[in-house]
């Protein structure tokens, strides 16, 4: 069984986010490579793919905590990295980021982890 959750976008047509072929590298070994984006006002979008393809460092790159290597990013059509650009830094994006370890539920250990999703 699939379902499917639609919400409304807002009236204005301006792209909530948009990445436009971002590339990022660590150490020579690139992670992203010329990944476009576009997520309209109230559109819910998932990253999936295997471990160490490029999803948080995506996310990171959004939220400002990652600086921009190629490409550029802007929010509601205003640039905020890209060539040509300052980098906004993190604080002033106010873009929410929660990361999926631990930190969420940090009081289980082992079996009570177990017991929390139950």
């Amino acid at each position: 069984m699939t379902a499917t959750l639609k919400v409304a976008p807002a009236a204005s047509s301006a792209s909530a986010l948009t990445l436009n072929s971002v590339c990022h590298a660590y150490d020579g070994h690139t992670v992203v490579k010329g990944v476009d984006l576009s997520v309209a006002p109230g559109e819910v979008v998932c990253l999936l793919g295997p471990s160490g393809c490029g999803k948080t460092t995506l996310l990171r790159i959004a939220a400002g905590l990652e600086v921009l290597q190629e490409g550029s990013v802007s929010l509601e059509d205003i640039y905020i990295a890209g060539q040509g650009h300052r980098h906004v830094p993190p604080e002033k994006r106010n873009v929410g980021l929660a990361f999926q370890d631990s930190a969420l539920f940090p009081h289980p250990h082992r079996v009570g982890k177990c017991h929390l999703w139950t």
